[in-house]
């Protein structure tokens, strides 16, 4: 199937600098059944393993955006894309299908220049520090269609201000990973601020620390030189945390374990809240936070 077409709604323009033909779970055309039916999968399978492979209490974790992208073969539609990194903290994408060849995601190391190439099967999650360099591999024919989760690690909801219950070890003041982020995010921040004051004059916004450009360069060179340092002492690589003949056994206990959990947190009259453990699939999604984790609009 060609993007000519595609169903009504898919789009290429919510990505600025690299683009992918996608439908996002929040704007477009998915409905409140379908949210809950994958926020269920996702708590029940997903986060309990994100948790577990970066140290991250699960209720931290909140997706800035999910869609689902297609890639189609042939001379029409999108079959690849370039090299970039995500805007996120961790991500993930979920093969959808195994109706077409080539396909798959390439990650690079930019000081080794070491690659290597993932290619998992249909419902498999692949899992990723999102500042590692990658890329989408050309789809050669038919059409590869992927789930992708965008995930931001919160010390407290942008939204409510609710605490999520993160260790203050795990936070970005002791994990070089999230800082690099929090440096990144904070030169970005500067770059649109002196920007816009420079735009509609300095006397009509108000002054802030992030305006500075010298605050600006001091955030951009720690992003690149916490950039560098990971690429120079992180080997690429890759493995499976669970093995493809427990992967059956192993979706049945996490099933019935989050069923189990639901039913006695009912019964104990207990919410279901970010800082009682339930990730934010679906709630503050696109939005910007400063670098000290503000909501920034």
């Amino acid at each position: 199937m060609s993007c000519k077409s595609a169903p009504a709604g898919w789009k290429k323009d919510r990505h600025t600098f690299y683009p992918t033909t996608d439908l996002n779970l929040v704007s477009d055309p998915f409905n409140t059944s379908d949210r809950e039916w994958l926020a269920s999968i996702l708590d029940a399978r997903l986060s309990p393993v994100m948790e577990r492979a970066y140290g991250v209490f699960r209720g931290a974790i909140r997706t800035n955006d999910m869609f689902v992208v297609r890639y189609d073969g042939g001379e029409e539609g999108q079959d690849r894309l370039r090299k970039h990194t995500d805007s996120s903290h961790l991500s993930f994408n979920v093969l959808l299908n195994d109706e077409f060849e080539g396909g798959g995601t390439r990650y690079h190391n930019r000081i080794t220049k070491e690659a290597i190439d993932v290619n998992p099967a249909v419902g498999e999650a692949l899992l990723s520090h999102a500042m590692i360099l990658h890329e989408g591999l050309p789809t050669t024919k038919g059409t590869r269609y992927i789930l992708v989760g965008f995930n931001t690690i919160d010390e407290k909801d942008p939204i409510t201000e609710e605490s999520t219950n993160l260790s203050i070890f795990s936070s970005w003041f002791f994990n070089f990973s999230w800082m690099q982020i929090r440096f990144r995010e904070g030169a970005e921040q500067g770059t649109v601020n002196r920007r816009a004051r420079s735009r509609l004059g300095a006397e009509n916004i108000e002054g802030s620390i992030l305006s500075n450009k010298y605050v600006t360069s001091l955030f951009r060179d720690l992003d690149n030189a916490l950039t560098s340092l990971g690429d120079k002492f992180s080997s690429i690589r890759s493995g499976k945390l669970i093995a493809d003949e427990k992967a059956d056994e192993y979706m049945s206990v996490m099933d019935r374990a989050f069923i189990e959990r639901t039913e006695v947190e009912q019964k104990l009259g207990i919410e279901r809240s970010r800082g009682n453990g339930y990730s934010s699939w679906f709630q503050g999604q696109n939005i910007h936070l400063d670098v000290f984790g503000g909501y920034s609009g």
